[in-house]
């Protein structure tokens, strides 16, 4: 059986700007590219957000913010439509634009 010892044993042989740039390309490697969503998707995602505002059901919304993706949880305070920003209970806003997922939290 062969043990190799991986990466390791090329560290002695590459120079700090190698690495520092692979590190890099691997970062650039974890970016999540902003969804697009479509007519009927963006619909159901107004209609989900209007039920949760209007019964104050507390939501999970999944946000895209600089290539990345986050959950967060809390109550909707406001939907100023205007300004397109969704404020939550405890002080927190996110454009429409960020927002591409609401799942209601179920309440025991």
């Amino acid at each position: 059986m062969i043990r190799d010892r991986g990466n390791i044993k090329w560290n002695a042989m590459m120079l700090p700007e190698h690495v520092k740039l692979l590190r890099e390309w691997h970062e650039k490697d974890q970016y999540v590219k902003k969804p697009e969503l479509d007519e009927w998707a963006l619909q159901e995602l107004s209609e989900q957000l209007g039920i949760a505002y209007t019964n104050k059901i507390e939501v999970e919304l999944s946000i895209w913010k600089e290539k990345e993706i986050f959950k967060v949880t809390g109550k909707i305070a406001k939907l100023n439509v205007n300004n397109a920003l969704l404020y939550l209970e405890d002080g927190r806003q996110f454009p429409f634009q960020s927002i591409f997922g609401v799942a209601f939290i179920a309440i025991d």
